[in-house]
Order: C-alpha cells, then structure tokens, then sequence
C-alpha cells in the first residue's frame, strides 16, 4: 500500500502519467515488467491507478537482470556524458546515465540548490567535493576542487585558497568528515579563519553528530547564518540531491532532538527505543515522486521513487532504494509545533519526509545503526579519540558493539563508561569491545572510498575476531 500526500498535485501527476507512458512505449526491459505483471499501460490513468498496478523497481529485477542498453529508452545509449556508479555496497553495481542535456541541467539544478541554501551567487565559493568513488559535480558559479578521500590534499586547499572565496562548502560523508576534521586538527588548521558550510551525505547522521562537526569547523548549530552542517541525500542510479534539509528543517529536526514528547508526535518512537531520529529532508515533487510502500503503524515503510525528468535516459519509475521513510504532511507538523509550544520558522517547505535509514540497517534487538552511530558523538571529547568507525554483531541474541579508537589513542575505562552512558538503558549493547586502531577487526574495509558495514550478520568469522577483545565491558 503507497501512502499519497496533498503535496502531490496536478502537476506531478500530469509528470508521472508522461514518464509513464514514455517508458511503457519506448524502453524495452519496462515493457517486459509490465507484460509480466499483466499491466496495460491504457489503464494507467492516475495517481492511484498507477500506484496500484505498476512494477515495483529493485536492482534485482533492473540491473542485474536485463542490460544496460535494454533500460534505456530506444534500447539503446545514445549521446551519454555522464555515467555514476552506485557503492556496489550490497555487492551488486547499478548505474545512473545522463545525456548531454540532462548534465548540463544537472550544473543548473546543483547551483540553484546551492544558492537556495548557501547564497553562492552573491558570495565567491570554493567547494571541496569530498566524496568518495567518482562522484563528481559541476557547477556555474562555484571554483570545484574534486579531491575524493585524501585529507591532507583537502587541507591543502583550503589552506591556500580559502582566502580568496569568501566562502568554502565542504563536501563529503560522514565518517571522512570526522578524518579531515581530525587530521585539520592535528595540523593547526584553523577553520574559524573561513566562512565554512558543510554538505554531508552517503549516510544519514544524528544531532550528535552534527553539533561535533559543527564545533570542528568553529560553527554554531545556532547560528546558521554563520555557516552551518546540512545533509543532502542522493542514490547513483537515479540522481543527486534528491532529498535535502534547509535551514528550517534542521531547526525542525534540532527541536525534536531537544525535545522528547515533540519528537514522539513528529515523527514516532526515537532513543528511547533505540531508534534514530529521522533525517528531515524537503524535496521537489516536479521531480520526484514519493510513495511509502508497506507501512507500519508509525506510517514508515519502504522509500520508492519514481524520477519526472522527461529527459532521462534511464527511467525508473516506483524504484526502490532500500531506504525507510514517511512522508510527512505541513499542516501536521505546525499543529503538532503549536501543541508542544515550539517556535519553527516561516519558511517550512511544503514537501516534507522522514528518513530513518536503511532497511538493513535495522537490528535483531529492535534497535538501529543509526542509533549507535550518533551515540559515539554525544560527548566531543570521547568522540576525538575515536575514528567514527563501528561494529555491532550478535550472538545468541546478545549484542556486542565493537568501536575502533582514533590512531595513536589507547582504551581507558573512562571512555568505556562514557560511551556506555551515552545509550539509555533499553538500547545498550551487553558487550562493549574498544579496540586500538591498528588491531580492530573490521578495519579492513575503512578505506573511505566503499561505504563501511557497521552491521552485517554475525559469522563465524567475526565471532571469532571478537572472541579477543582488548577492553571490554558488560552491561547487566
């Protein structure tokens, strides 16, 4: 069951029913999908009809089924400039492919976005893109310096050209920002020299998190006019900034975070449970559309996206990112806002949804990795002697998190206790195993460039690497 929201009008409508068609008609391996789930595309008259009775879109039966050029329209690759990869995290690639004409839009929608939320028009901007694995952006109006993964190549930058921009945009996700900012550190870099505004992606964060990146780069999570941490999310496959936060969702979400019983009405059950907050993101129904496949009680289910550009060479439509999300209605949120007597500002976009993060990230105790992510930051100081990266496996239902110390630190007790504290009670692991840098067991695939596992089924293997722990410590 897809849940609908008023944000989607006429307009959006009038999109899906031409991407639709367009697809139906010329693309070889969607014709098949629909011949399959007996679906006649004259029967696709609306919304609901096509909510109804269209194929649900996954890699499995898109990727890694039919060919690159039977997902195209015409069944063919023609005038391509771009091609992005997906991580490959869940051991499979996928591909976005756009045309000459959809990337040189791309540049457009990325300045505009960029402008909307960091004035780059009236300010001279260098942006750092960060990220990992070749994901490249252009732009119009910004000075772009692609360095990937390497911080001292990212330090330099900044170091030498910061003073002639007026502003610097930091881009890159969550576990590089802590390296850079760590390696910053240690290099006498000192950010509070620049106008700074971080875009954090890849992977979704907590308010921990975001109030230690913000006292790395010497920013205030109060004070966003002075440059602030902003999440942006995208999936390879089908696009960049799809779903992003605004200043006035990060206060929303900022709110909730302070506030226990608002963040209940807003958005559902939260640390108590073991839950992470839920990213708050606006996005553009002329260009995507949102349905919520499957929900639970609490309305969140699965995050299936339907792209509305007439343009894409690759359309996909109800495509399944693995995400798990609910769509959040305005009206509700200022209602809910008045009731628990918090202040939010005007400007609230009209197109709102929750993101709680991946489906696999959801652990057999009912809790979340997102929830134990955000934890090793709720104290800046523990939250330095650590590298951000994270293990947590079970064993006859008992859980153990395994957290690997920043190189050179060493285990204390004090550290052990503290971050133990951090969790409430309920949601604490029965194990906590703290390991030097050099000697965590999962430290292998911490290259920066693939995204890292903080969960994956326990095995034989990673019991038997746990079997030895250097510091450890039993929770009752």
């Amino acid at each position: 069951m897809a849940v609908e929201m008023p944000v989607f009008g006429t307009d959006t409508e009038a999109l899906v029913l031409s991407e639709f068609r367009r697809a139906a008609a010329s693309v070889p391996a969607y014709r098949a999908l629909l011949d399959e789930h007996g679906v006649r595309a004259r029967d696709v008259r609306d919304l609901a009809s096509f909510s109804r009775s269209c194929p649900l879109l996954s890699k499995s039966n898109t990727f890694d089924r039919f060919p690159i050029a039977q997902l195209s329209v015409g069944g063919d690759l023609v005038d391509i400039a771009d091609v992005l990869t997906s991580s490959g995290h869940g051991g499979r690639f996928s591909f976005g492919v756009s045309s000459r004409k959809q990337a040189a839009a791309g540049a457009r929608l990325i300045d505009q976005a960029f402008d909307d939320a960091f004035g780059i028009v009236a300010r001279k901007t260098l942006a750092i893109n960060c990220l990992p694995m070749g994901v490249v952006f252009s732009s119009a109006r910004m000075t772009v310096a692609t360095t990937s993964v390497r911080e001292d190549m990212a330090a330099a930058l900044v170091e030498a050209f910061g003073h002639h921009y007026d502003q610097i945009l930091l881009v890159g996700d969550p576990l590089f920002m802590k390296k850079l900012t760590d390696y910053a550190r240690e290099r006498g870099l000192d950010w509070r020299q620049y106008r700074i505004n971080a875009i954090v992606g890849e992977e979704t964060f907590g308010e921990h998190y975001r109030r230690y990146l913000s006292d790395c780069l010497g920013l205030d999570v109060d004070r966003p006019d002075r440059g602030y941490v902003m999440s942006s999310f995208g999936v390879g496959e089908l696009g960049l900034h799809l779903c992003y936060e605004t200043a006035a969702t990060i206060a929303l979400r900022i709110a909730a975070f302070s506030q226990t019983s608002f963040a209940q009405d807003l958005v559902g059950a939260g640390a108590e449970a073991g839950l992470p907050l839920p990213m708050l993101f606006s996005f553009d129904p002329t260009r995507t559309f949102l349905e919520v496949v499957e929900p639970d009680a609490d309305g969140y289910g699965r995050l299936t996206i339907s792209m509305l550009d007439p343009e894409r060479t690759l359309p996909m439509l109800r495509y399944q990112t693995g995400d798990i999300v609910r769509l959040v209605d305005r009206a509700q949120v200022l209602a809910v806002a008045r009731r628990h007597g918090v202040a939010l500002a005007a400007d609230l976009p009209p197109a709102i949804v929750a993101l709680r993060g991946r489906e696999k990230d959801a652990l057999p105790n009912g809790s979340h990795v997102g929830f134990y992510k955000d934890a090793l930051y709720a104290d800046r100081d523990a939250a330095r002697q650590l590298s951000g990266a994270f293990r947590v496996t079970f064993s006859s239902g008992q859980c153990t998190m395994h957290v690997q110390l920043a190189a050179s630190r060493t285990p204390s007790a004090l550290l052990e206790q503290t971050l133990l504290q951090a969790m409430p009670p309920p949601a604490r692991p029965e194990r906590l195993v703290i390991w030097p840098y050099a000697t965590f067991p999962f430290g292998m695939g911490l290259d920066y460039e693939r995204k890292f596992s903080h969960y994956l089924p326990a095995d034989g293997r990673e019991r038997a690497a746990a079997s030895e722990p250097l510091l450890e410590a039993c929770v009752p």
